[in-house]
């Protein structure tokens, strides 16, 4: 055989390859074409009576947004996007469950926001899985758990229990008479406009900041294995207001707002 002739069927069987795997990329991305579903807008609203005192609401991937009703409704808005299955909402007959789900099963995906205005004074209950949680102005004894979605809290006023392992926690402008906090790799922000009866922040990975007002005396035990720890408040052991906050490595800052 010729050096030319066999230049010649090297180049035929490589163009033979080429073509064949390209066939199979193009093959694959029109069958993934027609498998995944396609992108559809989603929207939802109820205006329902509570029964009761207690509210829980839950979603593993959606946004929640809470805040005050206008009367003693609660007032549920849900948009945005979603492939696959369509989002539910489901509420209990007596007001006192909402959930919102929706799914990332076979090639599924949801990009959902859910507004929901609370009348004041509820025992409040937020399980929002993978999704952010953003509070503003709510007056409720509320409790929030997250695994990987950050807490944002705007002049909260009650109680406010955040249990997160991922997310970042910012609770600004509040007026609680207590709060606690606990997150593994978080960054925790805590500014409070009125002084507060007790802070518990338990923090292993994130830094801690806490912000109060300076004209009381606080109960303080800050303590962090190998970050810095500041105190820029008055720490009087028989303050009846106390603050405790621990850290393995974040850095702890008590200052004054």
């Amino acid at each position: 055989m010729t050096k030319a002739l066999w230049r010649n069927t090297v180049a035929i069987l490589v163009a033979v390859v080429v073509v064949g795997i390209a066939g199979a990329a193009t093959a694959t991305a029109i069958a993934y074409a027609f498998t995944t579903p396609k992108m559809q807008s989603f929207e939802y609203s109820d205006d329902t009576v509570i029964a009761g005192k207690n509210l829980r609401l839950t979603s593993r991937f959606a946004h929640l947004a809470v805040s005050m009703s206008p009367d003693s409704e609660v007032h549920l808005r849900a948009a945005g996007f979603y492939r696959g299955d369509i989002p539910t909402v489901d509420i209990a007959d007596d007001g006192s469950t909402i959930s919102v789900e929706c799914s990332y099963r076979e090639n599924g995906s949801c990009d959902i926001g859910v507004e929901v205005e609370i009348p004041a004074g509820l025992m409040l209950d937020i399980d929002g899985s993978a999704g952010d949680v953003v509070l503003s102005d709510v007056d409720a004894r509320t409790s929030v758990t997250t695994s990987a979605g950050s807490v944002i809290a705007r002049g909260s006023i009650g109680t406010l229990d955040v249990d997160t392992r991922f997310g970042d926690v910012d609770i600004t402008d509040a007026d609680l008479s207590a709060a606690e906090v606990n997150t593994t790799f978080g960054q925790v922000v805590l500014d409070s406009r009125l002084p507060p009866d007790s802070v518990r922040v338990q923090n292993s990975m994130g830094d801690s900041r806490i912000e109060l007002p300076a004209a009381e005396f606080y109960d303080v035990e800050a303590r962090s294995e190998k970050g810095e720890v500041e105190i820029d408040v008055v720490d009087d052991p028989s303050s009846p207001r106390s603050v405790t906050i621990n850290s393995e490595e974040g850095q702890i800052s008590v200052g004054r707002r």
